[in-house]
């Protein structure tokens, strides 16, 4: 064990021992690590360890990245373990993004953009009694000084720093950012370090540097789709019509009509239905009459009126577009939807971000180590390759630490979700599986499927056949509703509940259901669909770069979804449980070798006797 003088617990598994070892080999000679640890591993500690370790004895600070509010939580939960074990001195800061740390009540309807120009607004205009109680002048309040003088003290998490800040009525979110001057240890979202303008900001008011950062990315399958995300901008011709009253509202004529001629070019791009790449020109010719910069500039100032009223500005969001659109191709694609809309024909444009180490090349080229953690993580080279990471990269895969004989993976080719092959037949023989893998499965069991399509086909089948309570995951479910269901279904336990999910959706990653409250997990088809021209485009861009687009842009992250739901089975190493893939083409040599060495489904005709003798023998 090269460095465990701060691990946290009595024991330490052999997986976990190799995981603490490369960690200190990366941060400690300044490389990359990109490291698959199955679930049950122990990341968190594992990771935060050895991290601190090099850290705090070479003036480094290590900032834990995850945007699960959970992690969040045993991220907190494991530095104070640390600090109570060692009698260590270092200082933490929980922090999430600034509007869910925000103390004002005025502020929940707000998008995130609005939210930031609107919290913009009050701050310069001394309109935010918990922004001027934080300082006078250049001097911190007592109050704020009491906050994080706390959160010093003791490691706090954002909804404990959030209440703290509220009853001395100073800003939560500027009080977490001071308190992280002092902090060894950073957890925060992916945006504190992959968003340049968030990033540049939060190193300049906390007197940190990059060079000295050592960024631990957990749930790190999520970082491409994230920055593809954060760098894709869009627009609508619903979103101008609302910027359209903006305008006429400031009686600004020009510019009210410079946004109709954009609203009848989109409409004009989007006569007919459906997909279609468009070029940087073909938006833009239309009003080649106009200054664009200039009425950027106007849409700016007018939005920024709206905003110091506290009203939403819709101006802003169309400026912010315009002025990414000019930008580059290299790495976008420029896509037009059409389609209808609840009211009436719609039409959208995306410029939108296929290369995700526009975002993450440059943070991990400067930062003193990068590291990556996922329980699934695999292929680590894609990774590895799709965000910009040095060949000299450490790529690591752990083995599962759960005991072999308490997991079954099973592999039914009995039929299929392949587009072609979808029809009233196919979907019976689907559910025939469901029912007799869900009758055979002991307890609870989660049916993922690949659609809320292919979901309700398979319903229809399966209602009424089954003998346990059937629980269905809806498009859109609000948080409360999310909880009521997973409520119902964990209740369900003792005498056994069928939950259908979607792949992606709600319930396939961020729960936890150990012990009897989950005994099976039955994955539904392979959801790959049809590549839309986003996926295409995808495919092509890394066929150019890495010849490898069919796997980096199609095959490896639908894959991925497939694991992540598979993964809510089996959270301890005491539980016990059954995950069946449904599909002909698992068992196919061009998806098997997808599956991560240690899980090895074994492909089987007869599931339900596999299954039932699984359950008999525990």
């Amino acid at each position: 064990m090269a460095a465990t003088s701060l691990f946290p617990y009595d024991k330490i598994r052999p997986e976990q021992d190799e995981l603490v070892n490369d960690v200190y080999a990366a941060v400690s000679s300044g490389k990359c690590l990109i490291a698959h640890a199955p679930t049950g591993l122990g990341k968190t500690a594992a990771a935060l360890a050895p991290a601190l370790e090099y850290a705090l004895k070479s003036k480094k600070a290590v900032f834990f990245l995850t945007s699960r509010h959970t992690q969040h939580l045993m991220a907190v939960e494991t530095a104070k373990l640390i600090k109570q074990r060692y009698k260590t001195g270092f200082s933490v800061t929980d922090i999430v993004g600034k509007k869910h740390m925000c103390a004002r009540d005025d502020v929940s309807g707000l998008f995130s953009r609005q939210f930031y120009d609107y919290c913009h607004a009050l701050t310069e205009t001394d309109g935010c009694e918990f922004f001027l109680n934080f300082k006078k002048g250049s001097m911190l309040t007592s109050e704020s000084k009491v906050v994080i003088a706390r959160m010093a003290a003791e490691p706090m998490h954002s909804d404990e720093v959030v209440a703290a800040s509220k009853r001395c009525k100073v800003c939560p979110y500027e009080a977490a950012v001071a308190a992280s001057r002092d902090a060894a240890l950073v957890i925060a979202d992916y945006n504190y370090f992959f968003s340049p303008k968030v990033r540049d900001g939060f190193l300049r008011k906390t007197g940190k540097s990059l060079e000295d950062a050592i960024i631990i990315v957990d749930e790190a399958h999520n970082l491409p789709d994230r920055l593809r995300e954060m760098l894709t901008d869009k627009v609508s011709t619903t979103i101008i019509e609302r910027a359209i009253k903006e305008a006429e509202k400031a009686s600004d004529l020009e510019l009210t009509g410079f946004l109709l001629d954009l609203s009848a070019a989109l409409n004009n791009l989007g006569r007919e239905s459906g997909e279609q790449a468009i070029t940087k020109g073909q938006l833009l010719e239309p009003l080649r009459d106009y200054d664009l910069a200039a009425m950027i500039e106007r849409m700016s100032v007018v939005s920024e009126t709206d905003r110091e009223s506290g009203q939403q500005s819709f101006l802003g969001s169309v400026a912010k577009f315009l002025e990414s659109w000019q930008d580059s191709d290299e790495g976008y694609a420029r896509i037009l939807y059409s389609g209808q809309g609840q009211k009436g024909k719609a039409v959208s444009v995306s410029y939108r971000c296929l290369d995700p180490s526009l975002a993450s090349s440059g943070v991990i080229r400067q930062a003193h180590s990068v590291i990556l953690m996922s329980g699934t993580l695999t292929p680590t080279a894609m990774y590895r390759d799709i965000l910009g990471f040095p060949e000299s990269t450490m790529l690591r895969e752990y083995r599962n630490p759960m005991p072999k004989e308490n997991r079954l993976a099973l592999i039914v080719t009995a039929a299929t979700t392949k587009f072609s092959k979808r029809n009233s037949s196919q979907y019976e023989k689907l559910a025939d599986v469901c029912i007799k893998a869900s009758s055979a499965i002991q307890g609870n069991v989660i049916l993922f499927f690949p659609s809320y399509t292919v979901m309700g086909e398979v319903h229809k089948h399966i209602h009424g056949k089954i003998r346990k309570q059937v629980l269905k995951e809806h498009a859109d479910l609000s948080k409360d509703e999310k909880q009521k269901l997973f409520q119902q279904f964990k209740d369900a336990h003792i005498t056994g509940g069928v939950l259908l999910a979607v792949i992606g959706g709600s319930f396939s990653e961020g729960i936890d259901l150990p012990g009897k409250l989950l005994n099976g997990v039955v994955i539904v088809g392979l959801p790959l669909g049809q590549p839309d021209l986003e996926t295409k485009e995808l495919i092509r861009y890394y066929d150019a770069r890495f010849k490898k687009g069919w796997d980096y842009g199609y095959v490896f992250p639908a894959f991925t979804k497939a694991l992540q739901s598979a993964g809510r089975c089996i959270r301890t190493e005491t539980d016990r449980g059954v995950v069946v893939f449904v599909d002909e083409r698992y068992a196919w040599e061009s998806y098997y070798r997808c599956f991560p060495k240690d899980m090895a489904p074994k492909t089987t005709e007869h599931y339900a006797e596999a299954i039932a003798d699984f359950f008999r023998k525990g």
